[in-house]
C-alpha cells in the first residue's frame, strides 16, 4: 500500500474543508505560519483551517511540486500553486493569484507549512542556500 502524500493531503483537505484528513496530515507539534501569525500544534491548525460558509472562498490548485529527500519520510516541498478564489453562493470567480507553499515534513507528515506570495522567495528558502535542485513531480493531479 502506498503512504499517503502528506503535501497533496494537505490541499486536498483544506480544499474539500475536510478537518479530520487535514489534522490527520500534521505533525503534532506542526507550526504553520499565516498571514495573520504563527499557529502551533493540531487544535490551532484546525482552528485556522476551519472556514465558515458564504462570502469569498479560496481552493488551492496545485501547479507543480519539488521535494528535496521526502522519501524517507521527513525533507521539503515546494509547492507552486495557484489559489482560485470564487463566491461560495453561487460558485462565480471573484479572482486567483499564484503563489508558493513551504512544507518540512516530519516523519511523513507535515511539520511547518509557510505560505510566500513571492515564488522566488520560495524558491530561495527552499534550496535555503544549498544549491540543490530538488526532485520535480509531475503537475498537479
Amino acid at each position: 500500500m502506498k503512504p499517503i502524500d502528506p503535501v497533496r493531503e494537505f490541499i486536498r483537505a483544506f480544499n474539500d474543508r475536510d478537518l479530520e484528513g487535514f489534522v490527520a496530515v500534521l505533525d503534532p507539534e506542526v507550526e504553520l505560519h499565516s498571514m495573520k501569525g504563527l499557529r502551533k500544534g493540531r487544535d490551532a491548525a484546525r482552528l485556522w483551517a476551519t472556514r465558515a460558509p458564504g462570502g469569498v472562498q479560496q481552493t488551492i490548485e496545485l501547479e507543480e511540486l519539488f521535494e528535496d529527500d521526502t522519501e524517507g519520510g521527513g525533507g521539503r516541498a515546494l509547492a507552486l500553486i495557484r489559489r482560485a478564489w470564487h463566491w461560495d453562493e453561487d460558485g462565480s470567480p471573484a479572482g486567483e493569484d499564484e503563489m508558493a507553499w513551504l512544507f518540512e515534513l516530519h516523519d511523513h507528515r507535515i511539520r511547518s507549512w509557510r505560505p510566500f506570495e513571492d515564488r522566488e522567495a520560495a524558491w530561495r528558502a527552499y534550496h535555503g542556500g544549498d544549491g540543490s535542485s530538488g526532485r520535480r513531480e509531475p503537475r498537479g493531479d
